[in-house]
């Protein structure tokens, strides 16, 4: 089947991605620290998304369609998203785990929203449906690369889905990578989209050619975008993923690489 269209879906795209902060805080506020920021994402499941497992057991879900927040350790609970602001859910998760035993103090100026959450519930199953099969076609993609490749997840802050290469080393601070991603909207993108990105931005990387439907972007930042509103006809959107993603990479791959032998 085909992509969702996700129209009219702000609201709801929002609230989704305050509540992904409200479980990402959490997670930042205890995870072990890895490469590259990498403890900071949430893992995609065919539901939402979840957190790694918490210190004493369990893990937090964001069950888009169900609209809710489940803690799956002991005594296992489960928090509507219906009622509450990012701020009252959050406190209302913190008591959740405090019944289970665990004290998680999270950085409270990041998950201080006060406006209710407004989630469409067929909306919000449209778009878990959508993101998995995205992730499905990157996972692909990923599988297929050499050289050091991070894990992919969805960073709470941006709400975006992404993944590294590096042809050489594997700090994005000082090498040099790219970024694969999806985002559901940002500044300057109204609508969500597929990107690529170079870091450092090589010479000439502006000059080579691009699989159909992805477009050089030059602001706020250089690189590649495909328009998901573009890719809702196909059928098969996780091969058409694994393609266009394997022919930018074709294409900008030996700039990278190029950079790290300097």
């Amino acid at each position: 089947m085909p992509l969702p269209a996700l129209s009219n879906w702000d609201k709801t795209r929002t609230g989704l991605h305050q509540a992904a902060q409200v479980i990402g805080g959490i997670n930042q506020a205890v995870a072990a620290p890895l490469p590259n920021w990498l403890h900071l994402t949430l893992r995609i499941i065919p539901q939402g998304l979840i957190t790694r497992p918490l210190p004493g057991g369990g893990e937090l879900m964001l069950d888009f369609a169900q609209r809710t927040i489940i803690y799956t350790g002991q005594p296992a609970a489960s928090i509507p998203l219906a009622g509450h602001s990012q701020a009252t859910l959050t406190d209302a998760v913190l008591a959740t785990l405090a019944n289970a035993g665990h004290i998680i103090k999270p950085d409270r100026n990041k998950l201080n929203g006060d406006t209710l959450l407004h989630i469409d519930g067929q909306t919000a199953e449209d778009y878990a449906w959508a993101l998995h099969r995205v992730y499905s076609g990157m996972a692909r993609f990923h599988a297929g690369l050499y050289g050091w490749v991070s894990a992919a997840g969805v960073w709470p802050h941006g709400f975006d889905l992404s993944f590294l290469w590096f042809p050489g080393g594997h700090d994005e601070q000082t090498d040099p990578h790219m970024n694969f991603g999806f985002s559901p909207a940002s500044p300057g993108f109204d609508r969500p989209y597929f990107y690529a990105y170079a870091h450092p931005v090589p010479e000439g990387m502006m000059d080579v050619g691009l699989p159909p439907l992805a477009r050089w972007n030059t602001t706020p930042w250089k690189g590649v975008v495909m328009n998901y509103d573009d890719l809702i006809g196909e059928s098969d959107i996780e091969g058409t993923l694994e393609r266009a993603f394997a022919a930018i990479h074709g294409a900008v791959a030996p700039l990278v690489a190029g950079l790290g032998s300097k």
